[in-house]
């Protein structure tokens, strides 16, 4: 005989219990649904799950505690899951993480890239978010090592392209290693415009693989100006490889959800900072 059991049915059950039940199911709920849906806020949260503003923002402080999401100006993101500081990412998989900052900070990027200039444009999920906007400037002569990002430009024929050569890495879809690194060599352009994986304001800027590391230094030392897009999540981040240090930037292109303080360290160093 099969034995059913409801919370009723347990003696010690109490509407405490019931309340708490209630409350944890639907702070589950809410992480579900802002893994599924990346753009929301209170009000939002407020409507899909018939609670009011108050219940949900206790909801996602309990949730910021837990280290599950963190709370951003009226609303919230995931927490990214941390991996070891020498492992990569798939770029499919960082093109849709953080994908409404990307596309605000490589709009604003556009706008940098004038008719008629050389520019290398490294591969990442920024750089590559932003190689569709800037291919319709007019002769312009691009150089970079993510055949993706080269596939996209070269929809536009009165582009020049240079694809850097060297081993191409499945994950990050990049040639890197020493011979991509000596190609490059051989040119000077503009501007360069790159991205990593994460920022210390103190130190600098640091990649996974030590070959993308190298290949980056490279990459702003060939270049007249050198321009940083990166969005909130990577401050405060490190990775294996330290790439270079922030006074090798000239610009730095984040968004709003970057802390004023961090903007305002950066600026102090002669860094410019635009704020998409």
């Amino acid at each position: 005989m099969q034995i059913s059991l409801s919370f009723s049915s347990i003696p010690f059950y109490n509407q405490d219990m019931a309340n708490q039940t209630l409350i944890h199911d639907r702070r589950n709920r809410i992480l579900e649904y802002i893994t599924k849906n990346p753009k929301t806020d209170v009000v939002l949260l407020s409507r899909v799950f018939n609670a009011s503003e108050t219940m949900i923002r206790r909801d996602l402080i309990a949730l910021e505690k837990a280290k599950l999401i963190i709370r951003t100006h009226g609303g919230a993101i995931l927490v990214e899951q941390k991996r070891a500081v020498w492992q990569t990412s798939a770029l499919n998989d960082r093109l849709e993480k953080n994908k409404e900052f990307k596309q605000r900070i490589a709009a604003f990027t556009a706008g940098l890239v004038k008719d008629n200039e050389s520019v290398i444009i490294d591969g990442g999920s920024t750089t590559q978010t932003l190689a569709p906007l800037i291919k319709d400037r007019q002769n312009m002569l691009f150089v970079t090592n993510s055949p993706d990002i080269a596939d996209i430009l070269l929809a536009n024929e009165t582009n020049n392209i240079i694809q850097i050569g060297g081993e191409l890495r499945r994950d990050t879809h990049q040639t890197l290693g020493p011979d991509a690194e000596e190609h490059l060599g051989k040119y000077y352009v503009d501007k360069c415009i790159i991205g990593v994986s994460g920022v210390d304001p103190d130190i600098g800027c640091y990649t996974a693989l030590p070959s993308e590391a190298s290949f980056k230094k490279k990459a702003i030392a060939h270049a007249r100006e050198k321009i940083l897009i990166i969005d909130h999540m990577k401050f405060g981040r490190k990775a294996f490889s330290l790439a270079f240090g922030l006074n090798e930037i000239d610009i730095l292109v984040t968004d709003s959800e970057t802390p004023k303080e961090v903007v305002e360290k950066l600026r102090n160093r002669n860094i410019t900072v635009f704020v998409a």
